[in-house]
């Protein structure tokens, strides 16, 4: 086994105030509605999550990730870490919110992912380019769905509809 970590951030723009789209980005029960590649979700506490990944594979290679991992909103920030010897995924990240005005928001997203795949030490620099690339999809494809969410009027400032 070998862990392989990657980065991505990207920013994108919504129509929604800031703190509607940040409570949504610190609250992992509505965040779900938006993790394309998500079998299923364990509640732990209301700000702690189990998640258990759809499996995905490349050369040969599955990987189902498991992770256990906590949501924190301080302000214009919310910020995300995942629990030590919890799962094969580890994550951190990090989503900050700008207002624009005009009930629009800029969310800047951040995230680094390790994961634990199953593979020879040695095979570590054939597979950290594809790592990395499902890391770039995986959290373009969640973006794309909270752009998606929003667009369809289904976040409001009370919660979701």
């Amino acid at each position: 086994m070998t862990w392989l970590e990657a980065t991505h951030e990207r920013t994108i723009e919504v129509e929604a105030e800031l703190d509607a789209i940040a409570d949504f980005f610190a609250d992992p029960n509505r965040l779900r509605h938006c993790m394309v590649a998500l079998d299923r979700g364990e509640k732990i506490d209301e700000k702690t999550w189990r998640w258990l990944m759809t499996e995905v594979g490349a050369r040969n290679i599955t990987f189902q990730g498991d992770y256990t991992v906590t949501y924190e909103r301080d302000g214009d920030v919310v910020t995300w870490k995942s629990h030590e010897g919890k799962g094969n995924m580890k994550t951190d990240g990090k989503a900050t919110f700008k207002d624009l005005g005009g009930g629009r928001t800029a969310v800047t997203y951040r995230e680094t992912i390790a994961s634990d795949l199953p593979i020879p030490r040695l095979a570590a620099k054939v597979f950290k380019p594809i790592a990395a690339r499902e890391v770039r999809k995986g959290i373009d494809l969640l973006l794309d769905a909270v752009e998606e969410y929003v667009a369809d009027g289904k976040l409001t400032a009370d919660g979701d509809s």
